[in-house]
């Protein structure tokens, strides 16, 4: 028999009625409760699990071994080198051919690598822009012409006459040719080193180890192995050298 708790005297019906109905609704959202809880148990161990990936991303992207800027900027045997190659200072170059600030250091690099030949070695290095149609056409060009000893001849004339070939909306293989021709290469040679590959092969080195130091522009230059600011004209880039020469001599 059910009790009233205020007067201990038997419960009506209808308030018996009531308590079936408050217990009922007291199950009912305990049991909801019960569900909430799982449901936020459930989306927190989601949580974790994928901030847990994503710490691991972060820490193995933080961790994981990379290739020493130092061992990246090793000039090899068959880079292209001018100066001193014995010397103190190095400057590497990373360009693209195609480039009009890379056409606008050309002098400016050019007069310095004349100056300082007995006493700094210049390096240049491939790092066509997919920006530009004839980018690894004129990089394929030079690289070529080196192949019959004319790389620096080529290099040269490709920047005195980018204005001919630049900013074209497709390959211009044909003007390349008629450089060659300039030169005195043997053209079936050359046609034949253009589309190797072994000449993109090159090419596309010096574009992956310029994109591991990080370099997403052109002419970027490394001074002694550091990244330096682009000089701002030929007196500044020549203070430069003078510095990094009284440092190193």
């Amino acid at each position: 028999m059910e009790l009233n708790e205020q007067n201990n005297k038997p419960l009506t019906k209808k308030e018996r009625k009531e308590l079936r109905r408050q217990e009922r609704a007291k199950e009912e959202q305990s049991h909801q409760n019960s569900n909430k809880v799982k449901k936020w148990t459930k989306r927190f161990a989601v949580i974790l699990v994928i901030a847990g990936a994503i710490g691991g991303l972060f820490w193995y992207g933080a961790t994981r071994p990379t290739v020493p800027t130092s061992e990246l900027l090793t000039v090899a045997s068959d880079d292209w080198v001018k100066g001193n190659k014995e010397g103190t200072v190095t400057l590497v170059e990373y360009l693209d051919f195609e480039c009009e600030a890379c056409g606008a250091y050309y002098p400016v690099v050019k007069r310095l690598s004349e100056e300082y030949k007995d006493r700094v070695k210049f390096v240049v290095r491939y790092f066509p822009l997919p920006g530009h149609k004839n980018s690894m056409t004129s990089a394929s060009a030079v690289e070529a012409a080196g192949k019959q000893g004319k790389y620096w001849e080529m290099h040269d004339i490709v920047f005195e006459n980018q204005r001919d070939w630049g900013e074209k909306q497709n390959a211009t293989p044909e003007i390349f040719e008629g450089y060659a021709k300039q030169l005195g290469l043997d053209l079936t040679k050359f046609q034949q080193d253009v589309t190797s590959q072994e000449v993109n092969n090159r090419i596309e080195r010096d574009k992956n180890t310029g994109t591991k130091l990080g370099i997403q522009g052109t002419p970027t230059f490394f001074l002694n192995g550091k990244k330096i600011e682009n000089p701002r004209g030929y007196e500044e880039f020549k203070k430069m050298l003078d510095d990094a020469l009284k440092i190193n001599n």
